[in-house]
């Protein structure tokens, strides 16, 4: 994963970029002056072996974040959330709210923190015409960061995750903790479920007690007003009348030739295409969220960033989908003859099973077959 991943990374932010403490209400940096003494790091540096390193760094560090819990997660893999991955999730620190937190649970980590106790495994160059390292060490970890980063983004309601340079890691956890919900990039359209919605949709979507239930709300297609759902994805609970229905978030490309998969499964229907999903409510989250804008291209054109590859701009974009209908193939010729749209990926990943029907959804890279743009 290091390997693909060595192509798409932008740069190496300047730390003073990254603490923006004017965007924290009532941030007060004398409070980190008078916790921060020389050599308070030593017992870390001075360690035998890396994991003799995590018990002094948590007893230091916690000192700038008293509201963030630092777990020791190195032995204690995520065996719920990450059954998927063909290895282990396992942090050497994870990062919580939440005091009562154990081991590692990617579903609601705060900040994962990876040791390594050799120069030979930083992927990143300072003072170099590349800022990433080739060598098989730094690839490893690079894929390793980028595997917990996916792991993370994919098990929450999140629009982007921190990586940070050491020297500058107890500043930073002293801004983090203070920071407001919008900068640690927790999804604010999205919000914790009460007690008796997340009941209520538990039972009638099958799931055990202990999964975090959260609801949104999505502007309907066809009638004026928002449609609230509990989930999580991909399954959802929606009130008046009950009713299990598909959700999706996912960031789509933001081309002239593609359009959002709300917009398309709208002019499929408006075409009469055969075997596709309803579209019940869809939108993109709206942009006066901060967070939602894509930071990749946001940060691609600043004077630190280096050349690399085109970064494709993206939006973040949910939709709900009623599947009562059937065959993908024929919904997939159909598109094409009477809407003038290619699906672009087929898959069996994208026909879902329904009462013994296939349905092709995941239109999100569908192109118009009118429009020339790039592929």
């Amino acid at each position: 994963m290091g390997y693909k991943m060595k192509d798409k990374i932008i740069g190496l932010m300047p730390a003073e970029e990254f603490l923006l403490s004017s965007q924290i209400p009532d941030y007060d940096a004398l409070s980190f002056t008078s916790a921060f003494t020389p050599g308070m790091f030593n017992n870390t540096l001075s360690a035998a072996s890396e994991q003799n390193a995590y018990r002094p760094f948590i007893n230091t560090i916690k000192s700038f974040a008293p509201q963030c819990s630092f777990i020791n997660s190195h032995n204690n893999p995520d065996t719920v959330n990450c059954s998927s991955f063909t290895f282990n999730i396992k942090p050497d620190v994870c990062v919580y709210s939440d005091p009562t937190s154990p081991g590692t649970n990617m579903s609601n980590t705060e900040i994962i923190i990876e040791f390594k106790w050799g120069y030979c495994h930083d992927p990143f160059l300072q003072d170099s015409d590349s800022i990433i390292s080739s060598t098989d060490n730094s690839m490893d970890t690079l894929g390793q960061i980028t595997s917990y980063a996916a792991a993370q983004l994919g098990a929450q309601y999140h629009s982007h995750a921190f990586s940070v340079l050491i020297p500058h890691l107890s500043d930073f956890f002293h801004h983090y903790a203070r920071a407001p919900f919008k900068l640690c990039g927790i999804d604010t359209s999205i919000s914790p479920a009460s007690t008796r919605e997340a009941a209520l949709a538990k039972a009638w979507l099958n799931l055990s007690n202990i999964m975090r239930m959260f609801k949104v709300s999505i502007p309907c297609v066809d009638t004026p007003g928002v449609l609230t759902l509990i989930i999580p994805q991909p399954t959802a609970f929606g009130f008046r009348p009950p009713v299990v229905i598909m959700f999706k978030d996912s960031w789509h490309i933001s081309l002239s030739d593609v359009l959002p998969e709300g917009e398309t499964y709208k002019l499929l229907k408006s075409h009469n295409v055969h075997n596709v999903a309803t579209c019940i409510a869809y939108h993109d989250i709206p942009f006066p969220i901060p967070q939602q804008l894509d930071q990749a291209v946001k940060f691609s054109i600043v004077i630190w960033a280096c050349p690399n590859t085109v970064i494709t701009p993206h939006i973040l974009h949910c939709l709900v989908l009623d599947i009562s209908i059937c065959d993908a193939l024929i919904a997939h010729k159909d598109a094409h003859d009477l809407a003038k749209l290619l699906h672009r990926d087929l898959s069996v990943g994208n026909i879902v099973i329904h009462r013994n029907i296939g349905i092709l959804i995941d239109w999100d890279l569908a192109k118009l077959i009118t429009i020339q743009g790039p592929c």
